[in-house]
């Protein structure tokens, strides 16, 4: 079946609420087209604001997105999105399962409690990546997320578990109160990072927080190696490439049990 296809077609900037795309489950284009939805206060039919196309309503594509288009993979369960374009604040906010592709820039509070499925925005992302949603005491629970450029501030807060890639930079009082899970930076670290962490493992190249840490006497790669093989191959791209870094468990003032690799 060909991917279901929402080309937006409207120039303003008004925000229009995507989290009913999650909700589709037909492939009743005539049902689709007809199917209001709510920009600004105004009610629209998705015809007036797509050009649609396609069936398979578990394979859909957003054509010309911008950062006016909010939640988008709100709640989402076993569909893959692709997006073309910027998307706006909310993107995969509680997002469960499934697959999100975005082939531009993520605004604030992506992936905010986001329990499962996987999300690649080959952009940048804005502050708050993995904030805590309202209600709740966790930004991540579970799944995996790859940042192709660099994370705003405030992001990652009590990551429980899971993978977040970040190829470029992160800012300030990131990874706040991590609980466990696998952070990777490759570029460089905001101030206040880490910041009353419990566990959880960091990889990074970027060597200025290694100085609160306690060098490993005894490096047991194995769990690294395993790590590097697999965040390669999910990207499709040798992303991290040392073989040999250098391990840190623990830091010496306040006793956070983190393990770090610097690569």
């Amino acid at each position: 079946m060909k991917p279901l296809v929402f080309k937006y077609k409207v120039n303003n900037r008004l925000i229009l609420d995507m989290s009913w795309l999650s909700n589709i489950n037909t492939s009743d284009i005539t049902e689709i087209k007809n199917k209001k939805i709510l920009m600004g206060n105004k009610t629209f039919k998705v015809s007036e604001l797509f050009q649609v196309t396609g069936c398979d309503c578990n394979n859909i594509k957003v054509l010309k997105s911008n950062s006016y288009l909010v939640n988008i993979g709100n709640d989402l369960k076993n569909k893959t999105i692709h997006i073309e374009g910027d998307a706006g604040l909310g993107l995969a906010k509680n997002m469960n399962s499934g697959k999100i592709i975005l082939k531009g820039n993520a605004a604030n509070v992506a992936c905010s409690g986001m329990k499962g499925g996987s999300v690649f925005i080959y952009g940048n992302a804005g502050n708050g990546l993995c904030s805590l949603p309202t209600g709740k005491n966790e930004g991540i629970s579970d799944g995996f997320i790859y940042v192709q450029k660099n994370v705003g501030k405030n992001s990652i807060t009590r990551m429980r578990r899971g993978n977040i890639v970040i190829g470029g930079d992160i800012g300030d009082n990131s990874c706040y109160e991590l609980i466990s899970g696998s952070v990777t930076v490759l570029g460089k670290i905001g101030k206040s990072f880490c910041k009353k962490a419990k566990r959880g493992t960091i990889f990074t190249r970027d060597t200025s927080i290694a100085k609160d840490y306690i060098k490993a006497n005894f490096t047991d790669l194995t769990f690294y190696n395993f790590y590097r093989i697999k965040i390669n191959k999910m990207i499709n791209k040798v992303l991290i490439k040392s073989r040999q870094p250098v391990r840190y468990f623990g830091t010496r003032k306040d006793k956070k049990l983190v393990e770090l690799f610097l690569m």
